[in-house]
């Protein structure tokens, strides 16, 4: 059995073509299934660890199975590897879905699970920026050199499978700059947060240094202190804090700081 996980890649041998691509699985979790191609004169083997589901498909469509047999295995080979190419479209698009759930989440509160998910979106496009990047290079290949076992009316097919494999690519980076922009809306949003924190700690703060001050001074071992044998002087003293507290409210909200 052929090593999976392997690279990208189209090698020619003297009897055959072997190539190594990777389809998207749709799941609720993304994955990637290296696909194995083996195209020779009149044959076209197959090998993958999981069933493909276009493969399936195709076996069941048997009229469309034996056109295809009829125009000879690169066809065959052309149809199961543009169905899988293809397949990046949808779940492209779902992740784009998913991305801007994400910016609106993190507008409406920034917490870290939805930073946990950022950064799971992020590693997931970086590896099938990797693939598609791959594809688009092995790709060109197939439609610009001629292989043994690629026939001349096979190739402009292979070059309509390249036009996908470059949108597929350029719609990957498209889709990183969200998550970038996801990410870097996330640390202004928390930035901001905590600056809010901050001003209203440091307005509580200020409010309560009076308050501190002159219970601090009237807390000490003199004998003597003004007021301190009025009966009135406590409340003397908490109408005097007081009346800072409420001054320094009332210049911090002239200045718009809360």
């Amino acid at each position: 059995m052929i090593s999976s996980n392997t690279r990208v890649k189209v090698e020619e041998f003297p009897n055959y073509l072997f190539c190594v691509f990777y389809a998207i699985e749709k799941a609720k979790t993304v994955k990637l299934l290296d696909i194995d191609f083996i195209l020779g004169n009149n044959f076209l083997i197959t090998n993958h660890t999981k069933e493909v589901y276009s493969f399936n498909e195709l076996k069941e469509n048997m009229e469309r199975l034996a056109q295809l047999l009829l125009r000879g295995p690169d066809f065959l080979f052309h149809y199961l590897l543009d169905t899988e190419i293809d397949y990046y479209f949808p779940v492209l698009e779902r992740i784009d879905d998913h991305l801007e759930g994400l910016e609106e989440e993190v507008t409406k509160m920034p917490m870290p699970r939805v930073l946990n998910r950022i950064l799971e979106e992020k590693r997931l496009l970086s590896l099938i920026r990797k693939t598609t990047f791959a594809h688009r290079e092995k790709i060109s290949f197939l439609a610009k050199v001629e292989f043994k076992f690629v026939s001349k009316a096979a190739l402009p097919y292979f070059r309509d499978i390249y036009d996908h494999a470059v949108r597929i690519s350029d719609k990957v980076d498209n889709s990183r700059e969200m998550v970038s922009n996801a990410f870097d809306l996330y640390m202004s949003s928390v930035s901001n947060k905590t600056n809010e924190i901050m001003k209203v700690l440091s307005v509580f703060a200020t409010i309560a240094l009076p308050l501190t001050v002159v219970s601090s001074i009237y807390g000490t071992n003199f004998e003597v202190l003004p007021g301190a044998h009025n009966p009135a002087g406590f409340w003397l003293m908490m109408c005097v804090t007081l009346g800072l507290s409420f001054g320094f409210m009332y210049f911090f909200r002239r200045k718009g700081w809360f």
